[in-house]
């Protein structure tokens, strides 16, 4: 017998999809910003799992990570269906040289709730450590695994902050307190770079650290 062709995905479990991919996310995104499994999130897509049957909770999370209203995700009127702005993407950067030319290794997502109070958004990113980086040993994030450090990119300054600097072709982290000592060393976390010790030179400040997350 001929092979039957497959039954058209409604409208709006096409908008879901189309929805994630105009946001640059992957299933393994959404779902883990949703509080669901991966696997679901395929079943969704491919309509196996009708969104109208999901819990509250999941229906609730699945709209908010793709930042769309109720109506689009259930492809029926809701009424108060408003969820909010959708998630701001912020580029990550694993040089500066990258920073510099605006090519990001990656991209990561924030909620309207995680974004730093007074943060200019389009200067946010994310910096990935280890990497070509100098740092002072003060630092409160953890040096040793992998860390993305959320840096406003612009000469921001504010007592104890952190800083992203420059000291002629290197790039360092350091606290304010470090500027204020007479000798300031910045170590790297690459072997290939050289351990700088300051006297009366200070690096030149590129970016205030707004925060960091350790990734497993």
């Amino acid at each position: 017998m001929p092979r039957t062709s497959a039954r058209p995905l409604p409208p709006h479990i096409r908008r879901i999809s189309e929805r994630r991919r105009e946001l640059g996310l992957t299933q393994e995104d959404v779902a883990r910003i949703a509080g669901f499994s991966t696997s679901l999130m395929a079943k969704i897509e491919r309509g196996a799992v009708d969104p109208r049957t999901l819990s509250v909770q999941y229906l609730l999370g699945l709209a908010r990570a793709l930042g769309l209203p109720l109506s689009e995700v259930l492809g029926q009127e809701v009424a108060g269906d408003d969820l909010g702005p959708a998630l701001f993407r912020i580029p990550v950067y694993a040089s500066w040289e990258e920073a510099a030319a605006s090519r990001p290794a990656s991209s990561a997502y924030l909620t309207p709730e995680e974004l730093p109070r007074g943060a200019d958004v389009e200067r946010l990113a994310y910096l990935s450590l280890p990497g070509k980086w100098l740092v002072s040993l003060d630092l409160p994030f953890p040096l040793s695994g992998k860390v993305w450090v959320l840096a406003e990119l612009r000469p921001l300054f504010q007592a104890g902050a952190i800083y992203l600097g420059r000291v002629g072709q290197h790039t360092a982290f350091f606290t304010d307190a470090s500027l204020h000592r007479p000798r300031l060393a910045l170590y790297p976390l690459d072997p290939g770079l050289p351990v700088l010790w300051l006297e009366e030179e200070r690096p030149e400040v590129l970016g205030l650290v707004r925060g960091w997350k350790a990734l497993i």
